[in-house]
């Protein structure tokens, strides 16, 4: 287990936004944004080194070809990520949009506080560095060459084959296990979606964006927090209240499993949350979840996608009921739901190909 240097919230929200004045030099935001604080924190394990690198604003610049954009890879309402090239090797670079706001500095750096306690994962995508030099500062990642989940279970024109799809969400669902068990205060992702799952040139799923992510602390079996995410994953306790347990991440992997199984969008699995083509938060709060709940089932087994082992697609579908329960303590834990999927693959005739194909 590795050991924990996560600032408790409330001392890291104190320190972003106490420790300087507004910054408007890249000297200045380098020190708002705890260059020193940062690098003890991410570089210091227990006396152990660990592979951390500060960039500078130039370096990734260069190494993005001045952010073009014909090098972005995903870009959402709050940052972009770019395919880069750094002293030969493949990189990542999550750039935080010039309207972020202040919140979006304690989203990062929070982020970093988490995926440097989950680095040694293969199933985590890997932190390489930052830059401190920019407002918000400017993540480095390892390059997932084959992009994201959905792309690949969501897009008809090239879809996994059923041993890759289960050997993708065994791994995946261990580092969500592992995730929740590394640390003493149990930390929830609270933004499992297929699309932050990456997959790497061999096709290793890699769990990505912990910026949301947030500790239950110790003698606590809940946290209260804004709700987050993408409808159809988020629970529905966590919908209605903000309540945030392990079980809600259990239920954003079952919405996972399940486009896995059926190579549907998790948001559109229910009509009445539709308005217009369109998913949302407010129809969401207003659906029937006890119609989705007795609706999985059937869902699930009568539209299974594509060739395979049946048997393990049935089991595999099992596996997504009991995450999608409404009620969360009927939902199993991510390590029952990591023994389990890994026990179905193991009994399988032969080892996962990493193969896509192509659909016409």
């Amino acid at each position: 287990m590795l050991p924990c240097f996560r600032v408790p919230r409330e001392r890291q929200s104190r320190a972003v936004e106490f420790r300087f004045p507004r910054a408007e030099t890249e000297e200045g935001f380098y020190l708002e944004n705890g260059g020193l604080v940062l690098e003890h924190l991410i570089t210091s394990f227990d006396g152990k080194y660990s592979p951390f690198r500060i960039f500078s604003k130039r370096e990734l610049y260069k190494a993005t070809n001045e952010y073009c954009v014909n090098g972005i890879l995903h870009e959402d309402f709050k940052h972009s990520l770019y395919r880069g090239t750094l002293d030969g090797r493949e990189i990542c670079v999550k750039k935080f949009l010039a309207t972020s706001s202040r919140i979006h500095k304690t989203w990062c750096i929070n982020e970093v506080a988490v995926v440097s306690q989950l680095s040694k994962h293969k199933n985590v995508l890997k932190l390489l560095g930052c830059c401190l030099e920019t407002e918000i500062p400017t993540l480095v990642y390892e390059f997932a060459r084959n992009g994201s989940l959905s792309d690949h279970i969501l897009d008809g024109r090239r879809r996994l084959s059923w041993k890759s799809r289960l050997s993708v969400a065994s791994e995946a669902a261990h580092a969500v296990a592992y995730l929740h068990n590394v640390t003493p205060d149990l930390i929830v992702h609270r933004d499992i979606n297929s699309r932050n799952i990456l997959l790497d040139g061999n096709f290793v799923p890699k769990l990505f964006e912990f910026g949301f992510s947030v500790p239950i602390p110790m003698g606590e079996k809940h946290v209260d927090a804004e709700v987050v995410g993408d409808v159809g994953f988020i629970a529905p306790e966590s919908l209605n209240s903000g309540r945030y347990t392990e079980k809600s991440d259990v239920y954003s992997f079952g919405s996972v499993l399940l486009e896995i199984l059926t190579g549907k969008s998790a948001r559109n699995m229910v009509p009445e949350w539709n308005c217009r083509g369109e998913s949302s938060i407010s129809n969401a709060k207003s659906g029937n979840w006890t119609e989705r709940e007795r609706n999985t089932e059937s869902y699930l087994k009568g539209d299974l996608a594509g060739e395979g082992d049946k048997k393990q697609q049935m089991e595999c579908a099992e596996i997504a009921v009991r995450c999608l329960k409404m009620n969360a303590d009927e939902r199993p834990t991510m390590i029952e739901v990591s023994r389990s999927l890994r026990e179905i693959r193991r009994l399988g005739s032969k080892a996962p190909q990493h193969n896509v194909k192509h659909l016409s």
